[in-house]
């Protein structure tokens, strides 16, 4: 949980990704993962920039 989680978030590092080393499906899965948390990201500080902008 804790390894999805830093995925989803691009810019916190929690560490885990040396950890652990994702091959075949579930390294596709990741990079989805990583995608969706840019996504997030990217969501979250455009309406924080639309809310600031009013």
């Amino acid at each position: 949980m804790i390894y999805a989680l830093g995925l989803l978030l691009p810019i916190v590092d929690l560490g885990q990704q040396s950890v652990f080393n994702p091959v075949g499906a579930t390294q596709w899965l990741s990079y989805g993962l990583v995608a969706a948390g840019w996504v997030l990201a990217t969501t979250v500080v455009a309406g924080v920039a639309r809310v600031l902008g009013r």
